[in-house]
């Protein structure tokens, strides 16, 4: 094998030899013939004999049989040798002046690459955000809104263990909606508000990263972890003008060094559209109480207006009714305490009169005093009051249990 001096000495008449990239000459077989300075010095950095089908394997002598049929194609393979990072190359073949050889220039790729790798990455997670933000704006239900996102937190960062904590000002309560642990959902729970990494991150307003020692590093920050101990942990609060509402938490329980910078930037951004969409699902949800509340009380404002309308009409009718009632009732006594000379057939038909004059006062009574009054069909189109169905007050009072004697 020449050495790279005697190479370049070699070939220093040649243009191409004398490129700062690698070259290398080789014959149909794969074999090198011919090589510049800085194929060798790669070689010698790789500890390899300046083969290029060696450096290359399978995949270098799959495209050189293409270069002999079509003699001008570049492709890229990895370098198969050499102390990790390996680099990849770009292999453009063209033909020499010899039929016999095919001239391979060798271009580092490796970091064009990892830029096409890395933006095809941040198109995807763009993909990722931009179908979060419209699945979550869409959903104004709070239960199924914290579904869409476990499944959008899932899709963006694949993990067994994430949890949604949402905070509630007025009882001072952390509420976990069904949260996800060793991929196993588990039911709502809720607890006051403590000192854990979620209240940390309520408290601050700020995500966070615990790669390892994370039971240091909370302790560090003057927070007690609680539960269940993780090996990492990352989270980041769900924000809204300001006020933070609630958080999104990821754990792993074996690994540690699982998350990265990136992800929790993609963390942060899930947290912001969840935080919006919970914003517009409690708006829906006051709204919808606000218009029960108001339905309700237009509700008993009617039903109030209507039972005064019936009290005032039976008040009326009690004045008229009740007094030839009482004649009627009085009188029905009198017959039936003095029943001499009255055929048992008349006793009778007096004792139905008083029955039914006692029924119309039970129901005048019970008129007015009505609290809740309900209707019936009336042949035709109409309704009419059901005065057996109604409620009164004195209803209630029967209804009511008789009030506890205290134990001595």
């Amino acid at each position: 094998m020449l050495s790279s001096e005697a190479f370049a000495l070699k070939y220093s008449d040649s243009l191409i030899m004398k490129l700062p990239i690698p070259v290398v000459v080789v014959n149909k077989s794969g074999e090198t013939v011919d090589y510049n300075r800085v194929f060798g010095e790669l070689a010698e950095r790789c500890k390899s004999h300046a083969n290029v089908a060696d450096m290359f394997g399978a995949a270098f002598l799959r495209i050189l049989q293409r270069a002999w049929i079509e003699r001008h194609i570049q492709s890229t393979a990895p370098l198969l040798v050499g102390p990790e990072p390996r680099e990849t190359f770009r292999l453009a073949f063209m033909s020499t002046d010899d039929d016999k050889t095919l001239g391979v220039v060798l271009q580092d790729v490796t970091a064009e690459l990892d830029c096409r790798r890395m933006l095809g990455e941040r198109d995807r997670d763009f993909a990722v955000l931009r179908d979060v933000g419209v699945a979550l704006s869409r959903q104004l239900e709070l239960e199924p809104l914290a579904l869409q996102i476990y499944e959008a937190t899932q899709r963006a960062i694949p993990s067994k263990n994430v949890y949604i904590a949402v905070y509630d000002r007025d009882t001072h309560e952390i509420t976990f909606p069904r949260y996800l642990e060793d991929g196993e959902w588990k039911e709502m729970t809720s607890r006051p508000f403590g000192n854990g990494l979620t209240e940390h991150m309520l408290r601050t307003g700020e995500p966070l990263l615990l790669n390892d020692n994370v039971l240091e590093q909370a302790q560090a920050l003057g927070v007690q972890p609680l539960g269940r101990m993780c090996q990492a942990w990352m989270g980041a609060p769900m924000l809204i003008d300001g006020e933070t509402i609630g958080a999104i938490g990821l754990q792993d329980y074996e690994r540690t060094g699982v998350y990265s910078q990136h992800e929790l930037e993609m963390l942060t951004i899930i947290a912001s559209q969840a935080a919006a969409g919970i914003k517009n699902a409690r708006a829906i949800q006051a709204e919808r109480r606000a218009f029960r509340e108001l339905s309700e009380a237009q509700t008993r404002m009617l039903e109030t207006e209507r039972l005064r309308g019936v009290t005032e009409t039976v008040g009326a009718l009690n004045h008229e009714i009740n007094n030839p009632l009482t004649a009627i009732v009085g009188n029905s006594q009198l017959l039936l305490k003095k029943p001499d000379g009255i055929s048992v057939a008349n006793l009778q038909k007096i004792e139905a009169i008083q029955d039914a004059a006692r029924r119309i006062q039970r129901v005048t009574a019970k008129m007015a005093t009505l609290i809740q009054a309900s209707s019936m069909p009336y042949p035709g189109s109409q309704s009419i009051l059901d005065v057996e169905n109604s409620q009164s007050s004195e209803d209630v009072a029967e209804d009511s249990p008789p009030p506890r004697t205290q134990a001595a």
